[in-house]
């Protein structure tokens, strides 16, 4: 992948946790950043959570005051980068200088990888971006976001408070004169609008804080937005602690600043959640600069994906029973497929389906026993209500291992947002593949169960229905480990019930094979089902 063509370098940013010089070289809090303009770098709050002086953002309730004696009080950061012996170094103006490694026999060694420089900066302005906390409190409330070591209720406490505080640091020395909007200002003007869900995205970021890791570059999609502007995005491109901070790219013909990576590790109703959270800059930028964003759109192309877009949010449905929610797809004829457990609720709840703003109730036409493949259901609501839905094309091909495909569903689900609810979508490949199940490593969470996975090599067909990821024994899930059932496995049976309507058609969706009944076991893992 080429080199960011824009005027930021994504940096490592650390500090001292600990006032004993012994352990002061060990003990080191981390993160990654984006180094603009050569003096500025902009990294997340995150990296405050082990400070005392963090306990403020947990108290503020959204009203952030902070004073002078307060930033006085916050240590000196280190600002780590990679730099090149054939150009001039960005950094040979700064005055302070902490330290200087670069390869000192052999020009074997001069990579960038071996050239890191690390200069001393001040910690000048950190704000609350109102926009993504709004959006943190209506739509992640419960989630549990954790940055350090800590029990789950602090870690949720002060995740939750740092997810929308940002960082912004002066690497010449902190100017009170200097009026800190001017650099974010300057910023704004060259970071872009994200784009469409199911494009490309590049996140560079330092991993565990770990110099070895540094600029880091993983490759990704736009899973989802959440939240006006948008609040936050979703995608599918692998992070880790020490992430928070990296800086999130589009790409295409050259890299588009877009974002900083907000939160890395997270869970939600007891499962790791597999999915990176990115910050829009030009989101947080404009809140924090009291800037109209419509002024801001940059005009753009069609984009190819809409088509892609608009096909599967017209074909793919939120399906809910009670508590439970889960996915389907339309079928035509107001016939829908979903997973059986989707439903357990259905004895004593009604069922509802939500699409494009448009929420209808629907029976129950047949479902599998609880626990025993394939773990499927097909629902029946009124045709006339569904006109506006496309149907989904079932591949006639089996699916072969190694292909790329896409999950799609509705894993976070919030009764804010049912008029603008548009799935989500996650990229991946298909693991392993039998007559009886799918194996892809596209993140699935709860909430997927029921929806397709796609394949758009050959047009937009759903070669399966997601049932499951796995689970151990300790209740640990794998988001990026799950099992669907083969569109050829339910087809014919599916087909024929929509034109006799008669329900023995179906039931061959609950197979009796023993052979079929051991592989959805997982032995000696679980599925969800």
């Amino acid at each position: 992948m080429d080199e960011p063509k824009v005027a930021v370098e994504c940096v490592m940013v650390s500090y001292n946790f600990t006032q004993d010089p012994e352990k002061a070289k060990i003990v080191m809090v981390s993160a990654s950043g984006l180094r603009f303009f050569d003096r500025w770098v902009l990294t997340h709050g995150s990296i405050l959570a082990p400070l005392k002086e963090a306990e403020i953002f947990q108290r503020s309730k959204g009203k952030l005051i902070l004073n002078d004696e307060f930033y006085a009080k916050l240590p000196e950061v280190y600002i780590s980068g990679q730099y090149s012996t054939q150009e001039k170094n960005v950094y040979d103006n700064l005055e302070v200088l902490s330290k200087n490694r670069h390869a000192q026999n052999g020009a074997d060694l001069e990579h960038s990888s071996y050239l890191v420089r690390t200069v001393m900066g001040r910690i000048c302005h950190i704000w609350q971006c109102s926009v993504v906390d709004r959006c943190a409190s209506d739509v992640f409330y419960n989630w549990s976001i954790g940055h350090r070591e800590a029990g789950e209720d602090e870690q949720t406490s002060l995740g939750h408070s740092l997810l929308s505080v940002f960082v912004l640091i002066d690497l010449e020395g902190c100017d009170q004169e200097f009026k800190t909007l001017r650099p974010l200002s300057s910023l704004l003007d060259i970071v872009h609008p994200p784009p469409v869900r199911g494009s490309q995205l590049l996140v560079c970021s330092t991993p565990f804080g770990c110099e070895a890791f540094l600029n880091s570059e993983t490759i990704g999609y736009i899973c989802g937005e959440v939240g006006v502007r948008p609040s936050l995005i979703l995608t599918d491109a692998a992070t880790s602690l020490g992430s928070e901070g990296g800086a999130v790219f589009a790409t295409g013909k050259s890299l588009s600043l877009i974002g900083i990576v907000a939160c890395s590790v997270s869970w939600c109703r007891g499962e790791w959640v597999g999915l990176t959270l990115v910050a829009p800059l030009m989101t947080v930028l404009s809140a924090k600069l009291n800037m109209d964003m419509a002024n801001l759109a940059r005009p753009r192309t069609r984009d190819p994906l809409m088509t892609v877009l608009n096909t599967i949010d017209r074909t793919t449905v939120l399906v809910r029973c009670g508590s439970t929610w889960g996915s389907g797809v339309y079928l035509g004829d107001g016939y829908f497929i979903t997973c059986s457990h989707c439903l357990n609720e259905y004895t004593n709840r009604r069922v509802e389906i939500y699409c494009q703003g448009i929420k209808e109730h629907a029976v129950v036409v047949y479902r599998t026993v609880q626990d025993r493949p394939y773990d499927l259901a097909v629902l029946y609501s009124s045709p006339a209500k569904w006109k506006h839905l496309q149907v989904a094309k079932l591949s006639d091909n089996p699916a072969w291992k190694g292909e790329q495909v896409m999950a799609v569903g509705f894993p976070y689900y919030s009764e804010h947002s049912v008029d603008s609810l548009v799935p989500t979508m996650t990229n991946g490949y298909v693991n392993n593949v039998s007559p009886s199940m799918i194996q892809t490593s596209c993140c699935v969470q709860s909430g997927f169960s029921g929806g397709p996975i796609i394949r758009l090599t050959s047009g937009i067909e759903v070669v399966g229905i997601i049932v499951s990821n796995a689970k151990n024994d300790e209740n640990a899930y794998y988001p990026y480990v799950n099992m669907a059932v083969p569109a050829t496995a339910f087809k014919d049976s599916v087909q024929k019930f929509m034109i006799s309507k008669d329900p023995n058609s179906l039931q061959n969706l609950e197979n009796q094979r023993e052979i079929i009944q051991s592989q959805w076991r997982l032995l000696p893992y679980r599925s969800k089902i």
